[in-house]
C-alpha cells in the first residue's frame, strides 16, 4: 500500500502536505502510510481507490487546484514520528523538509529511517541531540537545528552551520547526510571513523560535534588545513579580540609606512613585491589577479599570519584564503579560478580579513554552545596530510569509513578553484597546485599508460570493468579519447588499491559509506557504481544499501547545470565487512 500511495502522490506532483489535504487526512497519517508504519482507514482506502481510477490528466487537473499558502502551513504539518528501540516518539521535521519540493522528501525520509535503526548504547536524550534533519524528538531540540537555525519558511537546508561554512569548497558533500550516516552506524566515542578523502573536513567536523573520534587523509595542504581548522578548534574558543586588535595595529602601521601618502599610480607591483616583510613571490599574470591595493593588503596580512604558530596560524590562513575570491580579481560565477572581466575596485583587505575572523569565531562558539553535551576533544580528530595510497593503519583499527573520493579524472579542478590562495599563501602552504601531478587519484596529468586492460589488477575483480572498457577502447576513434579512457581505467585501479586497504583496516562487521557519481566519457556513462560494488564485494564486503540521489550541499533544491552535464547520478553505497 505504501508504494501505491507514494506513486499516486508522485503522479500529482504534490508535496505531502498538499496531498494530505487532497485526500482529506492529516499529513502525519499520510507520512505513516508512506513509511509503511500504518495502513489507511477503510474510508481513506476508498478515497485512494477513487483517485487511482482517474486518468493521469484527470488526476493532475483535480490536484492542480490544491493550494496552501506558505504562511498557513500548520504546526501539524511538521510533526512526524521517530521510532527507536521499539518505542515511538513525537518528532518535528526541520522546516525545509516540509517546505521544499516533493521530490526531495523520500531522500529525507530515508535518512530519518536509517537513524531509527541505529544500534547504540547512548541514552535517549543524548541520541536525540545528535539527529539530522529533525528539529526535535520527544521535546529535545537537535544540536544541528540549534546551529543551523533555519527560518520557518526555509525551503532548503544550509550545510554551513557551525564550522562547516569557514571556507568555500567545490564538491563538499552535505553535512546532513554525513550526520545521518554517523548516527545510522551507531558510532560512539569508542568507534574510530576514517575519511581517506577528507577534503575540507565535513566528516571530521560532524564526528567532532557528535563526540566520535575520527581520522582524515588529504593530499592538498590547503584542504588539509581547512579540515584541521574546522575540526580541531580549541573548546575554549579563540582570543579574537586580542588577535583583531593586534591585526589592526600591525596592518595600519605597515600600510602607512609603505604608502607614505602616495597614490597607487605612483607605486609599482615590483615595489610591493620587494617590500621588506613581503612573502608573496611574483607569479604569472599577478597584475591581472590583484590590483595594487589588494596585493599590498594581502602581503601585509600574510606577514601578520606568520607571526603566529600552531592552530592560530592555520586559523588565520584559512580566514584569509576564504576571502581570496573577494580580494583578488576572481570571477566568482565559475568553478575554476578565472579572471574577472573588470578588476575589483576599492578592495579593503583588512575589513574582509577581520570580518571572516569574526565569522569563524562565531561559528566555533555556535558549536561549543549547541554541542556541549556531545562535543569531542580537539585531539580526538587527526588529519594526515598525504595520499591514501601511502597511508597505513593497524589491522582492524577502524570501525567505520565515510568518504567521497573523486568521481574520476579531473580532480585537480578542486585545487585550481583555490589557485589564488595557493599563489598568495605559498610561503605558508609550501606547494604549487600544478606540481601535484599524478600523485593525486583522478589526476588528468598522468603519464601515457598502456591501454592493455590485462595489465590492470582491477580486471580480476570486476567483470563490469572489463566489458565496459574493452568496448570503449575498441570504439575509441581519437588518441585523446583513448587517453581519457585509460585515465579512467587508472582511476579504478587506484580505487582497487584503496578498497584493498579498507579491507585490512576495518573491523569485522564495520561499515563503509562510499559516495560516488557516474561521470561521462563523451556521451557514455561510466558504470562507476557497479564497478565499485564489484571491487568491494571482491574484498569481502557486503552491499547493505544503496541511495541514489543528486547531492546538493548548500541548497538541497538547487539545479546545477554542469553537474547534470558531467554526472549522470550520485550514489551512497553502504557496505559492511563480512565477519570471517
Amino acid at each position: 500500500m505504501k508504494t501505491i500511495i507514494r506513486n499516486l502522490r508522485n503522479k500529482t506532483g504534490l508535496s505531502q502536505v498538499k496531498f494530505a489535504v487532497f485526500l482529506g487526512v492529516s499529513v502525519a497519517s499520510l507520512r505513516r502510510w508512506e513509511a509503511g508504519d500504518a495502513i489507511p482507514s477503510p474510508m481513506a482506502q476508498k478515497r485512494i481507490k477513487e483517485m487511482l481510477a482517474l486518468s493521469d490528466d484527470e488526476l493532475l487537473n483535480k490536484s492542480s487546484h490544491i493550494e496552501i499558502p506558505q504562511e498557513k502551513i500548520s504546526d501539524e504539518a511538521y510533526k512526524t514520528c521517530f521510532y527507536w528501540k521499539n518505542k515511538e516518539y513525537e518528532a518535528e521535521w526541520s522546516p525545509y523538509v516540509i517546505n521544499g519540493p516533493a521530490d526531495q522528501f523520500d531522500f529525507f525520509n530515508t535518512l530519518k529511517n536509517m537513524q531509527q535503526k541505529a544500534d547504540t548504547k547512548l541514552s535517549e536524550d543524548d541520541y536525540f541531540l545528535r539527529l539530522s534533519l529533525l528539529r526535535s524528538v520527544n521535546g529535545v531540540e537537535t544540536s544541528q537545528y540549534l546551529m543551523e537555525r533555519p527560518k520557518q519558511s526555509a525551503k532548503s537546508w544550509s550545510s554551513d552551520y557551525g564550522t562547516h561554512g569557514f571556507h568555500r569548497y567545490v564538491g563538499r558533500f552535505p553535512s546532513h547526510l554525513i550526520r545521518a550516516l554517523v548516527n545510522s552506524f551507531g558510532a560512539t566515542k569508542k568507534d574510530v571513523i576514517l575519511d581517506p578523502f577528507c577534503g575540507s573536513g565535513t566528516t571530521l567536523v560532524e564526528a567532532r560535534m557528535l563526540g566520535v573520534p575520527a581520522k582524515g587523509i588529504e593530499i592538498s595542504p590547503l584542504s588539509a588545513m581547512m579540515s584541521r581548522v574546522k575540526s580541531q578548534f580549541p573548546t575554549e574558543g579563540i582570543p579574537v579580540k586580542d588577535i583583531i586588535s593586534k591585526l589592526n595595529a600591525f596592518y595600519n602601521k605597515k600600510w602607512n609606512l609603505f604608502v607614505k601618502g602616495r597614490s597607487f599610480d605612483d607605486i609599482s607591483y615590483d615595489a610591493i613585491l620587494s617590500r621588506s616583510g613581503n612573502e608573496i613571490k611574483r607569479f604569472p599574470n599577478i597584475q591581472r589577479w590583484f590590483t595594487k591595493e589588494a596585493l599590498l593588503g594581502t602581503s601585509i596580512a600574510v606577514e601578520f599570519i606568520k607571526k603566529y604558530n600552531g592552530y592560530y596560524k592555520d586559523f588565520l590562513t584559512i580566514a584569509l584564503s576564504a576571502k581570496m575570491r573577494s580580494i583578488g580579481n576572481v570571477d566568482v560565477d565559475v568553478v575554476r579560478a578565472e579572471y574577472r572581466k573588470t578588476p575589483r575596485q576599492n578592495v579593503d583587505v583588512l575589513k574582509l580579513f577581520r570580518k571572516q575572523i569574526q565569522k569563524m569565531h562565531s561559528g566555533i562558539n555556535d558549536v561549543v554552545s549547541a554541542c556541549q553535551k556531545t562535543l569531542g576533544k580537539a585531539n580526538s580528530i587527526d588529519v594526515i596530510e598525504g595520499s591514501v595510497l601511502e597511508a597505513s593503519f593497524s589491522k582492524k583499527s577502524i570501525a567505520n569509513i565515510i568518504t567521497s573520493p573523486p568521481y574520476g579524472v579531473e580532480s585537480l579542478s578542486y585545487l585550481r578553484t583555490h589557485l589564488l590562495s595557493f599563489r598568495a599563501l605559498e610561503s605558508i602552504l609550501g606547494v604549487d597546485p600544478y606540481n601535484f601531478g599524478d600523485g593525486i587519484i583522478g589526476s588528468e596529468y598522468l603519464d601515457d599508460a598502456d591501454p592493455n586492460i590485462k595489465k590492470f589488477i582491477v580486471n580480476g575483480a570486476s567483470s563490469t570493468y572489463v566489458s565496459y572498457f574493452d568496448n570503449m577502447l575498441e570504439n575509441a576513434k581519437k588518441p585523446l579519447d583513448k587517453k581519457r579512457i585509460v585515465m579512467m581505467m587508472q582511476f579504478f585501479e587506484d580505487m582497487y588499491n584503496v578498497i584493498k586497504k579498507f579491507s585490512v583496516w576495518i573491523k569485522d562487521n564495520g561499515n563503509v559509506a562510499f559516495i560516488i557519481g557516474n561521470k561521462k566519457i563523451g556521451d557514455s556513462i561510466v558504470p562507476t557504481d557497479k564497478i565499485i560494488i564489484d571491487i568491494f564485494e571482491h574484498f569481502g564486503f557486503k552491499l547493505k544499501g544503496l541511495i541514489s540521489h543528486k547531492l546538493k550541499t548548500n541548497n538541497s533544491n538547487s539545479q546545477v547545470p554542469w553537474q547534470d552535464r558531467i554526472i549522470e547520478n550520485e550514489y551512497v553505497l553502504l557496505f559492511q565487512k563480512v565477519d570471517k
